[in-house]
């Protein structure tokens, strides 16, 4: 009997990383439009950190509130805070890497658009920008609920 119970206990714990995954998999109307916002921040930060701009700062600034509520949203889906600092990170690793062989003046060039946008958006446009990248992408999202569609992430 206490091998049973051993039993079921291991494999309970061996199933919950597989559970927590799957809760992760789809994604909230919510989820989906915090994620193209916390995506949208990361490549200005990227950009305006290597092209040594202030773009990326007066954007933080002036869209506070938005961002934190987008970055509790992802938290929420990920369920944690550390796991939400995980993915965060690695987004940010994975846009440095993206432009890590283009040389700097270049970028910074082909870059005037993104920080345009991000100079241009006050809270209330970030958060139309953030909703109407999440419809655009939503093909690419398993949505949580009705229909559900395969996670296919796109390169950037």
């Amino acid at each position: 009997m206490k091998r049973l119970v051993l039993l079921a206990a291991l494999a309970l714990v061996a199933l919950q990383p597989a559970a927590v995954e799957a809760r992760d998999a789809c994604y909230t109307r919510t989820a989906m439009e915090a994620d193209q916002a916390i995506r949208f921040m990361t490549d200005v930060m990227v950009i305006s950190s290597a092209c040594q701009d202030t773009v990326y700062a007066e954007f933080r600034l002036r869209n506070r509130a938005a961002i934190i509520g987008y970055q509790r949203a992802m938290i929420a889906h990920f369920h944690s805070t550390s796991r939400f600092d995980e993915w965060n990170t690695h987004l940010a690793n994975e846009v440095s890497m993206k432009d890590n062989g283009v040389p700097t003046a270049k970028l910074c060039q082909e870059s005037k658009p993104i920080l345009a946008k991000a100079s241009s958006l006050d809270t209330a446009g970030f958060r139309a920008y953030a909703a109407a990248q999440a419809t655009s992408a939503s093909a690419q999202y398993d949505e949580c609920g009705g229909g559900r569609r395969r996670l296919l992430r796109a390169k950037r």
